[in-house]
């Protein structure tokens, strides 16, 4: 072979070899692409709960989006449903621009711009951009479950109104939050029922003030006895009689506030305080992206009660600096009691009639899921992955997108927190000063 013919085949070989590598490069680019969100409100990333949900598709969802062409939220729009295709084959999506395509709004009965038609089979639902995330991930829950399932809210007792828009007393955002998850909410005045209704997938008590009556304590129990979920947030001062029922089931709630020194909020009072998990973190918390806050929560020990085949464990507790006082007690700092990790959170599985064990929850706080907590930190997570975790909805799990101002960033900074950036501040920054001169100005 002469040297023309040798070259030659040396630049066929290179090409095909650059090419080849192209060629791998763009499949693995396809197939691990991986982006970097720096925006501070995390615009360009699907929440943790989006993500389950998405990837936990049984069926095809296809999102049809109605956009105007030129107008700027059509980046962010297609940008969305991209990352939620890339999380599951089973959700696809058409962007349609309405001016272009009048024929199809009209099909649809969509005339407003950026509006997002949900379909699976033959159900719909419909979604606005507008709306954010969370009202998109809700209709794609409702295409693709057969039902919603029912949470019971328990009422007669002095519990917390949840059609009450009370900014700060009120607990409407629960509902709604629980809502958004697909869960059907209804209200159960016990003491009107001689049972708990068969298609209830979650009971919630939560803050009772007043007694239970005995034949309303006996229909929780056999709800729980028949496989029930049970949800109860009791306060320090909360129901007596109902604090007896759920000692029953092997979880102590002793007469005892808890309050924190260590994670308090900074400059704030020792009965608020971020709460965590005592060792091994029950799934519920898997999915919460930041510890909640409770606020004047009492004492909830699982102590469980082998003899009767119940079984407890913790799910909360403050930090190892947690101490205790009195409940009914003015709150004050420092408390009571030996330090240590004090719990405000625990589970119990009951043995039942039927194919799986009953289950309750226990929260020494129903303030956590007020109007005016229930956004701080990982409250709300908390309170619907708990609803998620009862109801047997594990692909459900998960971080939400909170609610934020436009332009506004907040923190939360525990005073352990205060002192150790502050500690930094005095050895790091202030010793970096450079001192100025005598005489200078």
């Amino acid at each position: 072979m002469n040297a023309s013919a040798r070259n030659l085949a040396k630049l066929a070989a290179a090409t095909v070899g650059l090419l080849g590598s192209l060629i791998l490069v763009e499949a693995v680019v396809t197939n691990h692409n991986v982006r970097i969100d720096l925006t501070p409100e995390k615009k360009f990333t699907l929440s943790e709960h989006a993500r389950q949900v998405v990837s936990g598709l049984e069926r095809d969802v296809h999102v049809t989006a109605m956009l105007q062409s030129d107008r700027p939220e059509n980046a962010f729009i297609e940008d969305m449903l991209w990352r939620m295709g890339s999380v599951s084959p089973r959700f696809s999506y058409t962007l349609v621009d309405m001016n272009r395509n009048p024929a199809l709004a009209r099909r649809y009965d969509v005339y407003d711009y950026g509006a997002l038609i949900v379909e699976s089979g033959e159900r719909r639902r419909d979604a606005r951009f507008s709306a954010g995330e969370s009202e998109l991930v809700f209709a794609i829950l409702q295409v693709g479950r057969d039902r919603p399932k029912v949470v019971y809210f328990v009422t007669g007792h002095g519990e917390r109104n949840l059609y009450d828009d009370h900014p700060e007393k009120g607990f409407s955002t629960l509902r709604v939050a629980i809502r958004d998850d697909f869960y059907d909410v209804r209200l159960l005045p016990l003491a009107d029922v001689a049972a708990v209704p068969e298609d209830a997938d979650v009971v919630v008590v939560c803050g009772p003030q007043a007694g239970f009556s005995d034949a309303e304590l006996a229909a929780l129990d056999r709800y729980l006895r028949s496989g029930g979920a049970l949800l109860v947030l009791l306060d320090p001062d909360g129901s007596p009689s109902l604090a007896q029922f759920v000692e029953r089931y092997g979880l102590g709630l002793p007469p005892l506030t808890v309050v924190d020194p260590e994670k308090r909020m900074f400059a704030g009072e020792d009965v608020t305080f971020k709460v965590s998990p005592p060792g091994d973190v029950h799934p519920i918390l898997r999915g919460v992206a930041a510890a909640p806050v409770f606020s004047v929560a009492r004492v909830v020990e699982p102590g469980g009660d082998p003899a009767k085949g119940i079984v407890a464990r913790p799910v909360l507790a403050s930090s190892s600096g947690g101490r205790t006082i009195p409940s009914g007690d003015a709150p004050k700092d420092g408390g009571d009691g030996t330090v240590g990790a004090v719990y405000v959170g625990a589970e119990a599985l009951v043995p039942s009639s039927g194919s799986r064990p009953g289950r309750i929850v226990v929260y020494g706080d129903s303030d956590f899921t007020s109007n005016f907590f229930i956004q701080h930190l990982g409250n709300k997570d908390l309170a619907v992955n708990t609803i998620n975790w009862l109801a047997e909805d594990l692909g459900q799990i998960g971080a939400r997108p909170q609610s934020k101002e436009g332009g506004r960033h907040q923190f939360f900074m525990s005073a352990q927190q205060a002192r150790e950036y502050g500690l930094i501040d005095e050895v790091i920054v202030s010793r970096a000063r450079v001192p100025v001169p005598a005489g200078v100005r």
